[in-house]
């Protein structure tokens, strides 16, 4: 079974399979937007072409790349073992480094994005597919939010408000659903791209021992304003929020179309990022990210509105495993520059 999956024809196959992904995908991103082309294409195990042909998803062929990679490790070890090939035992290193980066990036690797308008910053991502229910009063201007992760929510389920004036009970909770009027929804079945789903709840608002229902719909734009015990309170069921350790201004934003069509040719975004008192300028489109510690702004999508105004999205990922991939290619580098000067000294020293 080993050498069976050490075939370097399960090799060859991958890799052709990845690089029909990568190239269908790349494309896939013009008309279908960035995240909607990543979970079809790279995060799949498997999806349909044209609708119904299976097709494997990039996911499933790294990780029979992985399994193939590990057999033949194992396969010859003993051979690698041996100083005159010890080069390869380094260049298959490398790319276990490469696996292992991938499988963080997947897993662990916070991915967000910024919607702007010209002339608008903001120091906040919002995620594509998770949610949360956020509060807030009107006691200050720089209002203090407080915000619950939506994954814990289900019937019966109370959310643990620090805020003595009243308690909230999750009443009924839909991972995706419909707004048949301000008081009503109706429940949808879950898409399997995340995020097309719209997450709505009627909750259960108890103020002095009496109940009153409260209906959130993660289409509204606008909290629900309530007044209880004299405060004003605003209640919003909205995608969830990651701080950034920056601000985020579009200064600018130009897109180059096709002749005759509205076909998009290049779009890119002029920024201003301030942290502190330092600002920087720079650049963002396709093939350029802007990069921060441990943060990448990727040009993703943009949108035109009723009135003609232009909004730019950036794609935020934080990831601290950014470093990994640059180590596997040093790794794979240096094995491939030791094994190169072994055979050419073994190949002298031969008579």
């Amino acid at each position: 079974m080993i050498k069976f999956l050490s075939s370097p024809r399960i090799t060859v196959l991958c890799l052709f399979l990845l690089f029909i992904l990568t190239f269908w995908g790349t494309i896939a991103q013009v008309q279908q937007g960035l995240y909607v082309a990543q979970e079809r294409y790279f995060n799949s195990f498997f999806f349909l072409a044209d609708g119904f042909i299976p097709f494997p998803g990039a996911q499933l062929v790294l990780w029979v790349f992985f399994v193939n990679l590990i057999c033949s490790i194992i396969l010859t070890f003993k051979k690698y073992t041996q100083w005159a090939n010890s080069g390869l035992l380094i260049i298959h290193l490398g790319l276990i480094i490469y696996f292992v980066a991938a499988f963080l990036i997947f897993h662990v690797a916070q991915e967000s994005n910024v919607h702007l308008a010209e002339g608008e910053g903001t120091n906040l991502s919002r995620s594509y597919q998770d949610w949360e229910l956020a509060y807030w009063t009107d006691k200050t201007n720089k209002r203090q939010v407080t915000a619950f992760d939506t994954k814990y929510f289900k019937s019966g389920y109370q959310i643990p408000f620090e805020n003595r004036d009243f308690t909230l009970t999750v009443d009924k909770f839909y991972s995706n659903c419909d707004a048949l009027s301000d008081s009503s929804l109706i429940e949808k079945p879950v898409v399997k791209e995340r995020e097309q789903n719209i997450e709505g709840g009627i909750f259960d608002l108890k103020i002095n021992s009496k109940s009153y229902p409260l209906v959130l719909y993660g289409v509204q734009s606008q909290p629900t304003p309530l007044r209880i015990l004299g405060k004003d309170y605003y209640f919003i069921l909205r995608h969830k929020r990651f701080p950034l350790p920056f601000t985020i201004r579009l200064d600018h934003f130009k897109a180059e179309f096709h002749p005759g069509t509205e076909v998009a040719k290049s779009f890119e975004s002029t920024v201003t990022i301030s942290t502190g008192a330092l600002e920087r300028q720079a650049r963002i489109f396709m093939n350029n990210p802007l990069r921060y510690k441990d943060y990448t702004v990727y040009q993703a999508s943009y949108d035109v509105d009723s009135t003609g105004r232009q909004y730019s999205t950036f794609a935020v990922v934080k990831n601290f495993a950014r470093i990994l991939p640059y180590i596997a290619c040093f790794v794979v580098f240096f094995g491939l520059a030791l094994h190169f000067l072994i055979q050419a000294f073994l190949s002298k020293a031969r008579p």
